[in-house]
């Protein structure tokens, strides 16, 4: 069966992410479990998530697969998301403290060119996985967006479904560790919509609480100034044959 859904990526962004293959240092077939999320069918022609929150497309409508062959149906609905533009769109969602990006911000974490991604942004929501948000208390203000990318119902049922979701702690964490500009800080603070229920309901996670103790906090600190590297070289080379009058051979070193 011909690949309907391998888009072509030979437009790459001269920033190269300092981790792995993107900004966020996550791997590009990263896909951790989930439970699963049952989907329902609904008519194929209805209005868009935004306006009709209630809409649940089906699988097979929106991919035109068959769905009396779910392996073929599975397969199908895997390239498609775990295509690398796409999924690294994707991992960025789902790490973002609010789950909607800007382009600006897509720009910034994956390294594509920003018409590459666009197309891939336009191309996810005409699979009906994302949509265009928009927050008109920013149309008037310079330097903030006022149109976000996130998912809708069926995204991020289809998500549930292809065991993304339970990675949302990491996506978090590497997003949170990542070093931002200025200008993608700005988009990050910038205020957003809001998501409809079903969608940031199913978003949510227990994050792990900070410590309140000082002590504890304390030995962390002393942890991390404490920790060695095991290819790091000593400040004082000298220190190894410091009890042998610097004699040692280097099979000594290693018995």
């Amino acid at each position: 069966m011909r690949d309907q859904y391998t888009t072509s990526d030979n437009e790459r962004s001269d920033r190269v992410g300092s981790i792995g293959n993107n900004r966020l240092g996550l791997p590009e077939t990263f896909t951790a479990l989930a439970p699963v999320v049952p989907l329902t069918m609904s008519h194929p022609h209805a209005p868009s998530d935004q306006t009709a929150p209630g809409r649940r497309p089906s699988i097979e409508q929106v991919f035109d697969v068959d769905d009396a062959t779910p392996y073929e149906t599975q397969r199908t609905v895997q390239r498609y998301l775990s295509q690398e533009t796409r999924h690294n769109i994707l991992q960025v969602i789902l790490g973002h403290p609010e789950h909607l990006v800007s382009v600006t911000e897509c720009d910034y974490y994956i390294p594509k060119s920003r018409s590459t991604i666009s197309e891939q942004l336009e191309d996810l929501a005409s699979h009906e996985i994302l949509t265009q948000y928009h927050h008109e208390p920013n149309a008037e203000i310079r330097d903030i967006p006022a149109d976000f990318w996130g998912l809708t119902a069926f995204g991020v049922n289809l998500l549930a479904e292809y065991n993304y979701l339970r990675g949302l702690p990491i996506m978090r964490a590497a997003h949170d560790a990542t070093h931002k500009t200025e200008t993608v800080q700005r988009h990050e603070d910038a205020p957003r919509p809001t998501l409809p229920a079903s969608v940031s309901e199913a978003l949510e996670y227990d994050e792990p609480d900070q410590s309140d103790d000082p002590a504890e906090t304390a030995s962390l600190s002393e942890l991390r100034e404490q920790t060695f590297y095991a290819d790091a070289a000593p400040t004082d080379p000298s220190a190894l044959n410091e009890d042998d009058e610097g004699d040692r051979t280097l099979d000594d070193l290693f018995e």
